[in-house]
């Protein structure tokens, strides 16, 4: 393999590449990044640990097409908010989400909040993100702009990572709390949740102690759960059978791309068991990289 060394801090690694094709590598003060190109798939990585952690993909020939499966997964806020009209998210990646939500709902605001310029210029000029007044970005903090910002939304989603785990601030109680306050009266928080070590059920259990229902949606073979988590206690959402039917939900630019039916499917149960000995994660309390960095087999996660 050849290797090419460039300014700025980047390398580029080239193999036997078409001329469209490249590996790019980015350090900044937030992240160690990777970019790459293979064909028109194009994918944005985190290196930390000695690993790489895909953080997004899209596929340039369809950028609607939801190439990481947990970002399907995301969608399930739909049976608890189906009319998103107000949509936060934390964390940009490569925008793989947004492409679809602006496609299907093309009225709403999707505000984004990334921290690293470096993230938003590659997604930019690597994965053809274009921001309009529907999808703006703020490169701030994201527990700074919830703390700031005093408006409601229909969804608040947290999907941020930084060097392959979420920064410790936007894991606990408080920020829990400070997200639960900016939700609209029937609006729900979203994460993105890792259940391959003890951190997941510290990330549970500190969404129950905030959130009055908690639903678990798990992405088969991934090791990702998306945990939806509302204000209130009635309507029930914990029970799929009162969940809006999925023809109430269909949208001509979900065919082909998300099947609503088998993400209704996803629900996993509270792992209850390995919940007893877990820790709500505070402020004054936020181990997450050491608890992400101790591996569970989830044997059961579904208990």
């Amino acid at each position: 393999m050849k290797i090419i060394r460039c300014c700025l801090g980047v390398t580029l690694f080239s193999a036997n590449l078409i001329a469209a094709d490249f590996v790019e590598t980015y350090d900044t003060i937030y992240n160690s990044l990777t970019v790459e190109r293979r064909g028109d798939l194009v994918e944005l990585r985190a290196r930390a640990r000695g690993s790489e952690a895909l953080e997004s993909a899209v596929d340039l020939s369809d950028p609607l097409k939801l190439v990481v499966p947990y970002t399907r997964s995301l969608f399930g806020a739909l049976f608890f908010q189906p009319k998103p009209q107000r949509v936060l998210m934390i964390g940009l990646g490569g925008a793989g989400f947004h492409r679809l939500f602006t496609a299907a709902y093309p009225d709403a605001l999707l505000q984004t909040v990334e921290l690293d310029p470096k993230v938003f210029e590659l997604c930019q000029t690597r994965m053809e993100f274009k921001s309009t007044a529907k999808t703006p970005v703020a490169l701030v903090d994201g527990r700074m702009f919830v703390k700031r910002d005093k408006q409601s939304w229909d969804w608040l989603i947290l999907d941020a990572f930084r060097g392959g785990f979420v920064p410790p601030h936007l894991k606990t109680e408080e920020f829990y709390r400070e997200c639960a306050a900016r939700l609209s009266e029937r609006g729900v928080f979203v994460s993105n949740l890792h259940a391959t070590s003890e951190l997941y059920y510290s990330d549970v259990k500190t969404l129950q102690a905030v959130f009055p229902q908690v639903v678990l949606l798990g992405v088969d073979g991934r090791g990702n759960v998306i945990a939806c988590a509302v204000k209130y206690r009635t309507p029930v959402i914990t029970d799929a059978s009162q969940w809006p039917e999925v023809a109430a939900l269909a949208n001509p630019v979900f065919t082909g791309r998300l099947d609503l039916v088998a993400l209704r499917r996803e629900q996993i149960p509270i792992p209850t068991g390995r919940m007893r000995s877990a820790r709500v994660l505070s402020d004054d309390f936020a181990p997450v990289e050491f608890l992400d960095a101790l591996k569970s087999n989830n044997s059961d996660r579904k208990k």
